[in-house]
């Protein structure tokens, strides 16, 4: 189930990209020992070229798509929207869910700290990425400005009700907090 892992938050804070980059980066260091355990358990953190340093760009409007800001470090990406941030990661989302892979604790608290840099209200939709579970309203964010509780009722209405833990997630591809 799933690719990779889609995390989708409301976008509460703005912030120039620099600024942004430094409290992005600021997260991997406050996280260090979680980032050394993916890189030691995780399987696409293993990779030698991975960067632990945020890459951030804007991206201005154009061809009648909107703009907004990009970037990746380490082996997460993040799109932030109008009203929304998409925070992806590279591991799969079973990562999430099976403990034998011995990575969920961390990969959480990786992306739980990232979304805090967005937004005060701690809320989050965990999807899982690659099989189209969470294209549709990556679509509605981008295209259509969707925010954040139009984009759960869509997720909802396509996949059900959301899995409240993470053990939930072995059936239903998605996990709102």
């Amino acid at each position: 189930m799933g690719t990779s892992i889609d995390c989708i938050i409301p976008r509460e804070k703005d912030f120039e990209i620099e600024e942004l980059r430094k409290r992005l980066d600021d997260v991997f260091v406050r996280l260090k020992t979680e980032v050394l355990h993916l890189r030691e358990f995780g399987h696409f953190s293993k990779r030698e070229n991975t960067n632990e340093k945020w890459f951030l760009i804007f991206v201005p409007a154009h061809d009648n798509q909107p703009e907004y800001t990009m970037g990746e470090g380490f082996v997460f990406s993040v799109d932030i929207y109008k009203n929304v941030v998409l925070i992806g990661c590279t591991e799969r989302f079973n990562s999430l869910y099976f403990k034998e892979k011995n990575t969920s604790d961390q990969l959480f608290k990786i992306i739980t700290e990232l979304a805090k840099e967005f937004c005060f209200s701690n809320r989050l939709l965990l999807g899982a990425g690659g099989f189209g579970d969470t294209d549709r309203v990556i679509d509605m964010a981008y295209s259509d400005h969707a925010n954040f509780d139009q984009i759960c009722a869509k997720m909802t209405e396509l996949h059900g009700i959301p899995a409240d833990n993470f053990d939930d997630l072995k059936d239903v591809p998605w996990y709102l907090s």
